[in-house]
This record gives structure tokens, sequence and C-alpha cells, in this order.
């Protein structure tokens, strides 16, 4: 069963060369002052506010009173740390071939599940690349009572790529849900099949392409307009086997192979260090990974190229892993796109039909943010509840849902919100993929508004019906405490301390990852934590998600007992395939 594999990838550190390329390949106006040959390291640090609210909470104390009085203020001086030069060398180039620079990493990190990647491109600039696009940093306010004293203190949120705002739909050139259908979602450029490629019921949301290499399988579209513009293409790949000697082609759009005239994006097998990994060409100027593609898994890629500053970008699970520049931009005549096999590179290349599975591919006329091709690969489904009288999913999926005997209540945290007041009341979202990958890192987040502290909030389960693989994810014990939990060997829980009913909202987040293990947060504050819990037994299947009931009593409930039906308002449901920071919860907190 095709899954999203147990990773949790961090932004790599990203190393620039900038090389000299001879002006009579570059016309006038995309002349470069550069002309020196200089490895660059980006050193990160942190910015830190002179105050910072400090929750400290373990599996060892997690009560009430504690969480009462868990705020405390502490002065920091910590500031942003300037970039500085690495004093010895961390990479060797040379030139070769294709007007290319190869960089080699000489450095290992073992968290980003294979070692940091480089481009290879004519030069690359120099230029800030942080963790994330860094979001604008304001301030607000957080209450806490202790002792009947309300005290309240300053919250400063760093940069997270939560709660900024995008229509994902701008600009949009062409879609491919694959859920059993080559149509294209703006019905412009349809897509027509080769040789019989079919779908598979499990792709990573709902059905995908799958394509033969051995049946020489491929589809292919008119004409779409990528020469000479800016351009971001997104899709989600499950590899199955990499059965060509170089390449394994994803898109291509390909005039003849030479001078910037045929664009084609790939899984290329590295000559030197022999993975296979992202690789962007516009044949004469190239972009290539060094970061594996694994195989059985759905991993999410995005290639970007900016027109204004010829940058070739390349994102693996949301994260950026390599750029270089090119000369000019794309040329060439309207030929068709070919999705899964590009022809004008076999003189070269040899045999490149793709080989797997792939699904939602994208294209738009625009440069997509690092923060919102981070949404892209990690926000798996955002219900805000605003849209009565339907319930959709604002997330880049669309995930689609069913309900029985809700309603919608006008004054929600962030406008309207789902009223739950009825035992058989519940929505159950189907198609999540990711929630179903063992060990696969995973956020909860939403508001709540309870009329009384009982019940289930969160319920998961490999089937509609709530039967197979089953778990109460979060709800309330019966002492009305909030409880997180996951499944490992057994349920494994984190309890934290009862929310009163009144007319306030909480925000509730609950957090895995095999690093960090399990966390509970409530209003910004980090109740209760596990962190030896690092193994999730999911149900490698795609998940439903049931909120404010569980229909099956015979399913795992851990701390949360056998009640079952939530009595209360949910508002801003969002499930993350990825570990959120405690500034993203500071962030969802202070939305």
């Amino acid at each position: 069963m095709p899954s999203t594999g147990p990773r949790s990838l961090k932004q790599p550190s990203v190393v620039r060369c900038r090389h000299p390329r001879s002006r009579r390949h570059r016309p006038s106006k995309y002349q470069s002052k550069r002309s020196v040959l200089q490895p660059i390291h980006i050193v990160r640090g942190t910015l830190n506010s002179s105050t910072e609210i400090i929750p400290i909470a373990d599996e060892k104390s997690t009560n009430t009173s504690q969480y009462n009085s868990i705020r405390q203020e502490i002065p920091r001086s910590a500031q942003l740390s300037p970039f500085q030069p690495k004093t010895s060398s961390i990479l060797h180039a040379r030139k070769i071939a294709d007007r290319k620079i190869h960089v080699d990493p000489l450095y290992f990190n073992s968290d980003l599940h294979s070692h940091v990647s480089s481009c290879n491109g004519s030069y690359a600039e120099k230029r800030d690349l942080l963790a994330t696009v860094p979001a604008s940093i304001s301030s607000s306010t957080s209450t806490a009572t202790v002792s009947s004293t309300t005290t309240t203190t300053a919250t400063i949120c760093n940069s997270s790529c939560v709660n900024q705002t995008w229509l994902s739909s701008s600009d949009l050139l062409a879609k491919w849900t694959f859920n059993g259908t080559f149509l294209d979602e703006t019905a412009t450029y349809s897509a027509m099949p080769v040789n019989s490629p079919s779908f598979i019921s499990s792709g990573y949301v709902y059905q995908s392409l799958s394509l033969s290499a051995a049946s020489s399988q491929f589809i292919y579209s008119p004409y779409i307009p990528l020469l000479n513009s800016s351009f971001t293409i997104e899709v989600w790949l499950y590899p199955t086997g990499y059965p060509n000697s170089i390449d394994h082609s994803i898109l291509g759009l390909c005039t003849y192979p030479g001078s910037d005239y045929c664009l084609h994006i790939t899984i290329r097998e590295s000559n030197i260090t022999h993975i296979h990994s992202l690789y962007m060409s516009f044949f004469g100027d190239t972009c290539e990974t060094s970061v594996s593609v694994p195989l059985n898994t759905w991993t999410h890629a995005a290639f970007v190229f900016d027109i204004n500053i010829l940058e070739m970008s390349i994102y693996l699970d949301g994260y950026l892993i390599g750029a270089a520049i090119s000369a000019i931009p794309l040329q060439g005549t309207t030929n068709p796109v070919t999705i899964g096999y590009i022809p004008g590179i076999v003189t070269t290349y040899g045999s490149n039909y793709y080989q797997g599975y792939m699904d939602q591919l994208t294209i738009v006329s625009r440069v997509k943010s690092e923060c919102e091709i981070l949404d892209d690969a990690s926000l798996v489904t955002y219900y805000t509840f605003d849209n009565s009288p339907v319930y959709d999913d604002s997330g880049p999926n669309s995930l689609t849902s069913t309900y029985l005997a809700t309603s919608f209540a006008l004054a929600g945290h962030s406008g309207k919100a789902i009223s739950f007041n009825d035992s058989t009341a519940y929505l159950q979202i189907s198609g999540l993929t990711a929630l179903g990958t063992n060990n696969k890192a995973f956020s909860i987040s939403l508001w709540i508004r309870p009329y009384a502290l009982s019940g289930t909030l969160v319920f998961v389960s490999s089937s509609p019906s709530g039967t197979g693989w089953c778990i109460s994810m979060l709800g309330f014990a019966v002492n009305g405490s909030i409880v997180a939990q996951i499944l490992s060997s057994s349920a494994e829980s984190v309890f934290g301390p009862a929310v009163p009913v009144s007319s306030t909202w909480h925000h509730i987040v609950q957090i895995w990852s095999s690093t960090n293990g399990l966390q509970l947060y409530i209003d910004n504050v980090l109740v209760a934590s596990r962190p030896s819990v690092i193994t999730y037994s999911a149900s490698s299947a795609s998940n439903y998600v049931r909120l404010a009931n569980r229909p099956n009593n015979a399913c795992l409930y851990g701390g949360i007992g056998l009640q079952n039906a939530y009595s209360g308002e949910i508002d801003d449901f969002k499930i993350y395939s990825r570990e959120l920071s405690k500034d993203d919860v500071c962030a969802l907190y202070r939305s």
C-alpha cells in the first residue's frame, strides 16, 4: 500500500557557487556582474525577543496546578546570528561539460535522511536561505489565571509558515488529480494516454496515475505556456522502480536537446553518488540535487523557475534542496507537454520512461513562495467551517467529508464554527494517506468551545465505519482533562488539564514525531510531553478522521475512556504531515 514514508525532513543548509559565464552565451539584458568562483556557506541564527514565555512540562509532571503556573518571564539576549563564512572549504567544484559546475558536498547531515544537496548551474547567487521565508513577526497577549489573579504577558511568535494566506489557484494553468480521469481541472489541457496507462485506488489523494516503464506508458497534453515565463510545477511521486540507466521522466517540454530549448524534469541517477534525485534542466542550464527520492514512498516534489532572477529551485517534501541560475529562460516552440516520458532527450540520455505512480500534478504561471510549497506538501486538511451551508476542505488536497446531525455556529473562534449537540453528531474526513503511514510525523490543531468536558474530539480509523485499525487520538478523560494519544505497541497517552466550560475558545494541538515523541499544547502552552514515545504504529492505509464521536467502542480508547459524543463547538481544524515547531503553535494560537 503506498505510503508517505517515515521521514521528518528538515530544511537543509544550501551551499551556492558563483561562476563566470562567457558573455557570448548571455544576452546583454541577462548580464551578471559576478565573475568569481566562490563557495558560500550560510550560517543560521535564531531571533528571540527580549522576553520569552517558556513553558515547562514533561511526562513526569502534567497536573492542572502546573498548567496554571507554567508561564514565567525569562530575559533573553540572544540575537539573530549574522551570516559567517565557514573557515574551511566545505565543497569543491570543477567545471564539466554542458555549461555546468559539479558541486560535491563533503558533509553528511543525518537529520535530512540523506546528505545535504547542491545544484549544478552556470553560476549561483548568494542568497539568504533560512528554514522558511520569515513571516511577519508580531505580538499578541495571552492570559493565565493563578490563584484568582490575572496576569497578562506579551508573547512573541518567531517566524512561521502557518497562517500565511495565498490563493492557491492563482495563475493556475493545469491540474490533474488523476481520480480515474486524464482531464485537467481547468478543462484546457486534458491529457491523452499512450499505451494504456491506468489508475490505482490507493493514491496520495484518492486515486493516482499508474505508469509502467516496461509498457512504454506516458501521457501528453497540448502546449502549456512555460516558454519565457515563471512557473511552479508540483507533483506527488511514488516510484516503484528505477529501470533506466540515467533518467526517469516526470515532465518535459522539449523542442530539441540544447541551448535552453528543452525543459526536462526527471529523477536522475548521479554518475558520482549513484543515488536517484530530483533534476531540472533547460538542456544547457541545469539544477541537479543530491537528496535521494526513495522507492515505494509518497514524496512531494516542486520545481520553480523565477524569470525575474533567472533562478531554478527544487523542493523535496516542502523543503528547498537546491537552486541554480539559468542564463536565459526556457526557449522553444509550442510543442506538447509530456508526462512520464520525454522523447526529446532519448538520443542523449536513453530510455527515460517513469515507473510508478503520480498524483496531484499542478502547474501555475508564477513563483510559489517557500511557505506555500511547504503547505502544499504538509498541510493535509484544513476545515475552516466558514462556508455554510457546506463543509469543505480549504487545504491543498480538497478532501471530502460526510456529516450527521451537525450545525453551524455563527460566532466561531474565527468566522463560523461547527456545532455538535447530538449523541449521533459527527463530521468525517476521508483520504488522509500521510496519517496512515508508520512513524510519519503529524500535528493536529483545532479550537474547541465545549458544552461539557467529555467525549471524543478526534477519532482515526482505517475504514469509514470506524472498524479495523482505529483509535481515539484526542478527547477528554473521565475527570474532564484533555488527553492526546497515539498507537504504539498500545495506546500511549499524555494528560493535560481540564479547560473551563465557558464562552472562551481554547486552542488544542497534538504533535508526534520520532524525534520529540508525543506533545500536547493547550492555549500555546506545552502542558504535557512524552519524549520516550518514539514509535507510531499506523494503519498503512488511507485513513478516516471523525470529529466529535467514536463509532466503535471495540477500538483502542486509552485514557479517553468509553464516552462517545463530544458536545460543543470546533473551529479551524488542521492536520499537518510534519512536526509543528513551538513558533508554529504560537502562530496558530494568535491567529
